[in-house]
């Protein structure tokens, strides 16, 4: 899952939000630092990406998409659900995406001094160029694919990861409706112990 999702399946309390949202970048070393509800939300991080990587439907999107990106399959995957999530946000959330993006932005921001300053730079430059809507339509999916492809360490197809998703939309729409609902109501159920 990539960080559209991750906000969206983040609890309200804004704590969370940021371990949740900054998990992947935020090390062991980096946790006598922060508050106990930002290590939540990195456990919460953790288990998004754990059930994510376990589902069926995930395994699947991964089949069809391997032929067209080998070793990228899994990056191109996360960027491609949020890209469907995108699509059909109005099926989860009521708010439109860019009320969404904009009240999410202006949490990191006002929580920002919670990550330690090592990653506030970075940060600061995702929120520039408003990062959870980078997979929000087809143009910017592009864009994406193009900057992805050029961090990429090895020669590779990343670029062209609409044509298989266009060859397969039907299907793949299908199977991250499967994985987004259960993927909900599987954290759905653990959120007790984060209210």
């Amino acid at each position: 899952m990539n960080y559209l999702a991750h906000a969206l399946l983040s609890p309200a309390d804004p704590l969370i939000l940021m371990g949740n949202l900054w998990g992947d970048l935020l090390k062991p070393r980096d946790y006598a630092m922060v508050s106990p509800d930002i290590i939540k939300g990195i456990e919460r991080h953790r288990a998004i990406d754990a059930y994510t990587d376990s589902h069926s439907a995930v395994d699947e999107m991964m089949r069809l998409l391997r032929p067209h990106q080998g070793k990228y399959t899994p990056v191109v995957a996360d960027v491609l659900m949020d890209y469907i999530l995108s699509k059909m946000w109005n099926h989860y959330h009521p708010r439109s995406l860019e009320d969404f993006c904009q009240s999410t932005y202006q949490t990191v921001t006002a929580h920002l001094d919670h990550i330690p300053e090592r990653l506030h730079p970075r940060i600061n430059r995702m929120l520039g160029h408003q990062w959870l809507e980078s997979c929000k339509n087809r143009q910017r999916m592009e864009q994406t694919l193009v900057m992805l492809s050029r961090r990429a360490s090895f020669e590779n197809t990343i670029p062209e990861a609409l044509y298989p998703y266009d060859l397969y939309q039907e299907q793949m729409d299908s199977l991250f409706v499967d994985f987004f609902g259960d993927v909900q109501r599987h954290l759905n159920l653990q959120n007790e112990g984060l209210s």
